[in-house]
């Protein structure tokens, strides 16, 4: 990851020049993109949770929205907090990114368990009726059409009282994935808050964030694209019709899982803090 602190460094170094701001400007939307593009900021994440909620392409753009807001406004409160426990005598700003990724955590495991409890709704809700038909026993050119037409339909779409996606969900995912700031943009705003240049500062970490977003916004994208090709491709083929059914399980189960990992991260970030 040396590639991406060497991009740190030019965007600090382009911040202390103020004579090429604009430079600064661009430079910040392409660190923005590399740190997206780098391990973590939830990228598998939010894909999962794209695809488990049944997402249409605005849910991708939301979430990236979503995401900067959170972020810029993390860096902001963030750096004003570690000037004033500056001032106050305490710099113990570790401890508190360490308990931000903890929460961040726990609201990654309460949007995967809301996904894992809709896709057991929406099973229940395909398999009642199909059971309902079937012990009514009715013939068998009703009984057909009925079953074949109205199961193949529902194993591909969200069945009706089943939301295609979670806007709590949504927004939930969003601020997790922008509540932890990145160390470059909170160096960048706290040199700004010193330095007189607040609102330049500011600028450039909105930059930032709109290239983390940018990127995230891409993938999920990308993502919703393949999900509903795999979904045309169903149609065609039993094989892919099973593996489309249970796409949104294992969606379920990564965010979930992922989350859990972050809060056994985060809980030893906090240990070490202490």
């Amino acid at each position: 990851m040396n590639w991406l602190y060497e991009l740190d460094d030019r965007l600090i170094a382009l911040f202390d020049n103020p004579g090429v701001w604009w430079a600064g400007l661009v430079v910040a939307v392409v660190v923005g993109c590399a740190h997206a593009v780098a391990p973590g900021h939830g990228k598998t994440i939010a894909a999962a949770y794209l695809i488990g909620a049944h997402a249409r392409y605005r849910d991708a753009l939301v979430l990236g929205a979503i995401v900067a807001g959170m972020h810029t406004f993390s860096v902001l409160v963030l750096a004003l907090g570690w000037v004033g426990l500056t001032a106050s005598g305490g710099t113990d700003t570790e401890l508190l990114t360490s308990w931000l990724q903890v929460i961040s955590a726990l609201i990654v495991i309460a949007v995967g368990v809301g996904l894992l409890r809709r896709y057991v709704r929406s099973v229940r809700s395909v398999s009642a009726p199909e059971l309902a038909a079937a012990g009514r026993g009715h013939g068998h050119g009703h009984g057909h059409g009925h079953g074949h037409g109205h199961g193949h339909g529902h194993g591909h779409e969200p069945p009706p009282g089943v939301a295609p996606w979670s806007r709590r969900g949504l927004v939930a995912l969003g601020l997790s994935g922008g509540l932890l700031p990145s160390p470059s943009a909170f160096l960048i705003l706290v040199s700004g808050i010193l330095t007189g240049r607040t609102a330049y500062a500011l600028i450039l970490v909105v930059c930032f964030a709109i290239g983390l977003a940018g990127t995230l916004t891409a993938v999920g994208l990308l993502v919703i694209k393949g999900s509903t090709m795999l979904g045309e491709s169903a149609h065609r083929s039993h094989r892919l019709a099973r593996i489309a059914r249970g796409v949104p399980l294992l969606a379920a189960v990564g965010v979930t899982l992922g989350g859990l990992t972050y809060l056994v991260v985060g809980l030893g970030a906090v240990a070490g803090a202490s």
